[in-house]
């Protein structure tokens, strides 16, 4: 995978830190993302690191020295991309933290369900950004993880069927199926991977994708493509849901 996403949590006290790190490395973990977390205890130890690398901010408001607010200020000086949530006892600031255009505002204590809703949709956003590289002759190319559609094998390398077109890639489809995000992508069959993002439907012996492509399923691998089918949808369903009441 092309790199993994930062993600900085700055509060000063340690519990409610932890408790934070815990809900987003169980969220990772589950869904399958690269992700790094840092801690930070004050905003002042936060200025003072690399802030440019990171795509994804929680901000405690109420810390000793500079508050949260004044600190997200800064960054976002320093970092036009990032995405910042705040997060307070209080909803004091919550205007201020509008104004700033911030991702959201949590009141704590933080709920799991809620900030779930929160990751899905700084995650579902980032997806659209995400690339893999691939190896095209003797040069890289990068793709967009939302413009594959499936991979086919053609011979010893690949055709990589997007959006926009195809691409001929100089690698196999078990070599690309090792970059490509595994919760992400199946393979119903031993010539091809497919974008679980793409499958319309899925009748009993094909994958039917959006673009109207057919893809057969294995006899021997009908179950666990319909188990990894039935557990992507599930996820894109609370995702939904999530978002619906976030």
């Amino acid at each position: 995978m092309n790199g993994e996403i930062k993600v900085a949590v700055c509060d000063d006290l340690e519990e409610d830190r932890q408790v934070l790190v815990n809900l987003l490395s169980e969220y990772t973990d589950k869904n399958n993302l690269y992700v790094k977390i840092q801690e930070f205890t004050s905003g002042e130890a936060f200025l003072a690191s690399d802030t440019s690398e990171y795509s994804l901010v929680f901000m405690d408001i109420f810390m000793d020295g500079i508050n949260g607010m004044e600190t997200a200020k800064a960054l976002i000086v320093r970092n036009s991309r990032v995405q910042i949530v705040f997060e307070s006892t209080s909803t004091e600031f919550a205007a201020e933290a509008f104004d700033i255009e911030a991702l959201h505002y949590l009141v704590k204590p933080v709920k799991k369900e809620k900030l779930f809703g929160i990751l899905d949709r700084f995650f579902d956003s980032v997806y659209s950004l995400r690339t893999v590289n691939v190896k095209v002759g003797r040069l890289e190319e990068s793709i967009y993880l939302s413009d594959i559609l499936y991979v086919e094998a053609d011979g010893k390398r690949a055709k990589v069927h997007t959006k926009k077109g195809v691409m001929e890639v100089s690698m196999s489809v078990a070599e690309l199926e090792r970059v490509l995000p595994e919760k992400e992508f199946c393979r119903p069959i031993r010539w091809a991977l497919v974008s679980m993002r793409e499958i319309a439907a899925m009748p009993t012996d094909v994958l039917k994708l959006s673009d109207q492509t057919e893809i057969p399923i294995s006899r021997l691998k009908r179950r666990e493509i319909q188990e990894t089918f039935a557990d992507y949808s599930w996820r894109s369903t609370r995702r939904r849901m999530r978002g619906k009441t976030g």
